[in-house]
């Protein structure tokens, strides 16, 4: 979504590091989350692009974990993939290994 749209949503007249801010707590409080992940790092041009997603769902969780390095969040992100992806990487390695 555009920048603008958060903006507009929030009833600000033009975004500014804090009205990052507060667009990112407003978010939070809804089970949302943003990407770029950090308010700092959003961008103050209405045109640029912002994605908003479910910090509830299983996609909101490995995208939370993947922009939180630690050993709980690899393992978030081992347990999306599905067997079927593990599956094609497994047919992937063994056709690089023949």
């Amino acid at each position: 979504m555009k920048a603008s749209q958060l903006r507009e949503a929030q009833g600000a007249g033009r975004l500014t590091q804090r009205i990052n801010e507060e667009i990112s707590e407003a978010l939070r409080r809804r089970g949302l989350g943003h990407v770029p992940f950090y308010s700092e790092d959003m961008p103050t041009s209405q045109y640029e692009q912002v994605r908003v997603y479910d910090a509830t769902s299983a996609l909101g969780k490995i995208i939370e974990a993947a922009h939180t390095p630690g050993d709980d969040e690899d393992l978030t992100l081992r347990e999306g993939i599905d067997g079927e992806a593990a599956g094609l990487l497994s047919q992937i390695r063994a056709l690089i290994a023949e």
